[in-house]
């Protein structure tokens, strides 16, 4: 197990690593012009925040704000497909 000065990492700081390392993955695999819609970018940023202030007070909030984002963007990119199977987008 790593350690640092005699004492092992915490889980916090593994999360935060594992994040990372995805993110770093996903910035060099994907253009970084359309990161801001990646699903995988974002939710390791999301990863990040929650390992970091997911006991504060505004966890809550700016994960509901978060998963609303999510749900937005993803509403944006499939209602097109959607009307144009069930005819309306015509």
């Amino acid at each position: 197990m790593l350690k640092i000065s005699g004492k092992p990492l915490p889980p916090e700081s593994w999360e935060i690593l594992s994040a990372l390392f995805l993110l770093l993955w996903r910035i060099t695999s994907y253009p970084v012009s359309g990161l801001w819609h990646d699903w995988v970018a974002l939710i390791s940023l999301f990863w990040i925040f929650i390992a970091v202030a997911g006991r504060t007070k505004a966890a809550p909030a700016v994960s509901a704000a978060f998963m609303s984002a999510l749900l937005v963007l993803y509403a944006s990119g499939q209602l097109p497909f959607t009307l144009g199977v069930l005819g309306a987008a015509r």
